[in-house]
């Protein structure tokens, strides 16, 4: 669903950066072509949060979307300064009445202040790390941080059919995300 737009069609517009986002968390595997995702054979279903423009204007909404239809593991490659009472709020809601994991992006500022979503309680934040498993210079990091995944230069689906390496904590959280995936397909409970 797209929510920023409220339509059912979620292409992207404006900016690609879901496009890469989603084929690091499901791209199909097996099949010979491009890359594969990480939540491998996991279901999955596309959340679009921006305008026509790639403004994030309904990103708080998006999480409600998948919590109220059953995702289990919730994306959001996103965030930035200046947390508050309702973006926690849309947190609460989806990880204590939806029991849904909200994995969030650290951010991209090589910074340890806290960075929303992921600094909220119950996110699970994710820092970006290189090919080497060092922390990617631009990472921020620190308390808030739950884990690590790699985010420096990976490769994934983006527009036309192409694929291309991009970098940032955008990259490691769906990375993240995806082997969350797996991890509930395995052991449901």
């Amino acid at each position: 669903w797209d929510v920023g737009m409220n339509d059912n069609n979620p292409n992207w517009q404006g900016d690609p950066h879901g496009v890469h986002v989603c084929g690091l968390a499901a791209a199909s595997t097996d099949n010979l072509t491009g890359v594969a995702g990480v939540g491998f054979n996991c279901k999955f279903l596309p959340v679009k949060i921006a305008n026509a423009n790639g403004d994030l204007v309904a990103a708080y909404e998006g999480i409600v979307y998948a919590a109220d239809h059953g995702c289990s593991i919730i994306n959001c490659s996103w965030g930035g300064s200046g947390g508050g009472s309702f973006g926690q709020s849309v947190i609460d809601y989806a990880t204590i009445n939806k029991n849904a994991l909200v994995v969030c992006a650290a951010g991209n500022d090589n910074v340890s202040t806290d960075h929303f979503p992921s600094a909220y309680n119950y996110a699970f934040s994710v820092a970006s790390t290189t090919s080497t498993d060092n922390k990617s210079s631009f990472s921020n990091y620190g308390n808030s941080v739950d884990v690590c995944a790699p985010g420096s230069n990976v490769k994934s689906t983006y527009s036309g059919g192409t694929y291309v390496n991009n970098s940032g904590t955008s990259m490691a959280s769906p990375v993240a995300a995806g082997g969350a995936a797996l991890i509930k397909c395995m052991f449901p409970n």
